[in-house]
């Protein structure tokens, strides 16, 4: 799902019926969470800037928290508080990551910021379910290849399976938007439309070979369509399918929900 600013700072900027599409389709998955009975959820989201900078930007890093305090931006609406890790789950992610040929950088320390409080004040807002944040550079090329980030997915489906618990998979970012560029007003709805259809195609290997040329024209904030193919490698038996795109201009991205509880591939 998306994770626009914009959705916790300015909520009421959006059109209402755009607005109201998205947060109806949030509370689909705030639903589904609920149904769970989730013991962990795991958010695979980027970092701008909050925790890593250019001079140390890991491709991707595992937050071995025991808790967790955010929003670092004061300016996002939503009080800061207190968050559970669980860094025994994150340890076994880090164990079969490395068993997969990735080797994810680990941090006991990072604080959280809008990618991912934002999903998590729509799915689970009352923050008490234990989290991992899966941090994947999307900010600083060069960046993990596609097939590179579903890989990632399925070791982190591996670790969930090998951990007895009950744990979600939030993929957080995208899908078209420049946020600060020239072209932020401009979104890529025929990019964010045929991204979509691809997924609830279940069509992996059409997302895979995605040209990074496509990708930069979507804008850069668009390089975050690896967080939903990281996530697709996670569900791996669940089929996707999308409960709402709205290009939503005054949140300056192409805003969209998916889910993955269909009958496997």
């Amino acid at each position: 799902m998306s994770h626009a600013p914009g959705i916790a700072a300015f909520t009421q900027a959006a059109p209402a019926a755009q607005r109201q599409a998205f947060l109806d389709a949030a509370g689909t998955l705030k639903a589904a969470a609920s149904a769970a009975r989730l013991d962990a959820m795991v958010v695979i989201a980027p970092d701008h800037f909050s925790n890593f900078f250019m001079a140390n930007m890991p491709a991707c890093c595992v937050s071995l928290n025991e808790r967790y305090s955010g929003p670092v931006e004061d300016w996002l609406g939503v009080p800061r508080m207190d968050v559970p890790g669980a860094p025994g789950l994150a340890d076994l992610i880090m164990r079969h990551a490395y068993g997969r040929g990735i080797e994810p950088a680990g941090a006991a320390q990072t604080e959280l910021e809008h990618s991912v409080i934002v999903p998590l004040s729509l799915v689970t807002p009352a923050f008490d379910i234990p989290v991992v944040w899966v941090m994947m550079n999307c900010q600083v090329p060069p960046l993990m290849s596609l097939p590179r980030c579903h890989e990632l997915g399925r070791a982190i489906r591996a670790a969930i399976d090998a951990s007895g618990l009950r744990v979600g998979v939030l993929g957080s970012g995208g899908l078209s938007h420049a946020p600060g560029a020239a072209e932020a007003d401009r979104l890529d709805e025929a990019f964010d439309r045929e991204f979509l259809s691809m997924l609830d195609r279940g069509d992996l290997d059409a997302i895979l070979s995605i040209p990074a040329a496509r990708l930069d024209e979507a804008g850069f904030g668009a390089w975050e369509v690896r967080l939903w193919v990281a996530a697709m490698g996670a569900a791996h038996d669940r089929r996707p399918r999308t409960l709402a795109y709205e290009p939503i201009e005054a949140w300056d991205t192409g805003c969209a929900v998916a889910i993955f509880d269909g009958a496997g591939r």
